[in-house]
């Protein structure tokens, strides 16, 4: 970054009081006159990690114990039957003939998101696995608080992955994004195959934002498609309404064409602001214009539980 704007970002944060650096984690920045905190991403530390316990069971089940509640959900996992069969996991009829515990990711991060009643939150996300790194059984999603320095858990779900709905392993979220500035940031990933080549791209949303916190206001909104498949790199902007506050991306099939299309939540302090893009020709193209998206006569966002819109549903 600019000497100049890590000035300025410096006197954007000057009147607030620097939490959590016990932690272990980037700086989080309670601003005293206001109730809107400058929020990074939190690295936890060991003992805030969510342990979880996976047991294959008769039937071609899987449960999952979550260590810290007790909570327990059960998996069906039969689409793997043939695989867990010649493993000797089951037998054709479904009964378990070894005793087999799956593994969980450890939780080692947080991102702060706004949620649907716009509290400021940082989620974490674990992803289950079975017996190696590719039968992948549910994700479990936490949302946390950070109050007195220290984290708080509010809650946790255990579902079967959205797993085009995850964040790319590869690019880190508020990591620098070269793209002829030195402003530019990460502000969220996806991967997924957006392109429908049958290969997974990492899909980034990018903007350029006064400093390191993530939830300043991010202007000239991008976004860029990595393709799994050649490695090419493809940027567009979103649209005439180019900017917000802790944006967010989802995919879904929009336009039902069985290719996953990118939806981009905008907040802003007047309300959030959609754009969304499929692929055509080579490249991102919107589905539909964003004035005509943004018109609440002609679409309505289904928000999810974590506050960006996950489908812009026609109003017939």
């Amino acid at each position: 970054m600019k000497k100049g704007y890590k000035t300025l970002a410096a006197i954007l944060c000057s009147s607030g009081i620097l939490m959590a650096s016990s932690l272990g984690v980037d700086p989080v920045y309670a601003h005293t006159a206001q109730a809107q905190a400058f929020a990074s991403m939190v690295l936890l530390q060991a003992q805030h990690n969510i342990p979880f316990s996976i047991q294959f069971i008769d039937g071609f089940k899987v449960k999952v114990t979550n260590n810290r509640t007790t909570a327990v959900n059960t998996f069906d996992v039969s689409a793997n039957k043939a695989t867990y069969v010649r493993q000797g996991i089951y037998q054709g009829n479904g009964k378990l003939q070894k005793i087999t515990m799956g593994f969980a990711q450890k939780l080692v991060q947080l991102v702060p998101f706004t949620d649907a009643s716009g509290n400021l939150r940082w989620k974490g996300q674990q992803t289950l696995w079975g017996v190696n790194g590719e039968d992948r059984i549910a994700v479990a999603t936490s949302v946390w608080n950070i109050v007195n320095e220290q984290p708080q858990l509010l809650n946790v779900a255990v579902e079967a992955g959205d797993w085009d709905n995850l964040p790319s392993s590869d690019i880190e979220i508020n990591s620098g994004f070269s793209m002829g500035g030195d402003i530019t940031y990460v502000l969220d990933t996806k991967y997924a195959d957006v392109t429908g080549d049958g290969v997974k791209d990492h899909v980034l949303l990018v903007g350029d934002k006064m400093g390191n916190a993530m939830n300043l206001l991010a202007e000239n909104l991008r976004i860029v498609v990595r393709e799994g498949k050649n490695k090419q790199q493809t940027f567009v902007s979103v649209g005439k309404r180019d900017s917000g506050t802790l944006p967010k991306l989802s995919i879904g099939d929009a336009n039902y064409d069985q290719i996953p299309d990118v939806l981009v939540t905008m907040p802003t302090a007047a309300g959030q602001i959609y754009s969304q893009f499929t692929w055509k020709d080579n490249r991102p193209v919107p589905v539909v214009d964003q004035d005509k998206l943004n018109n609440r006569s002609a679409y309505q966002p289904v928000n999810g539980i974590y506050g960006e819109a996950i489908f812009m549903k026609p109003i017939k």
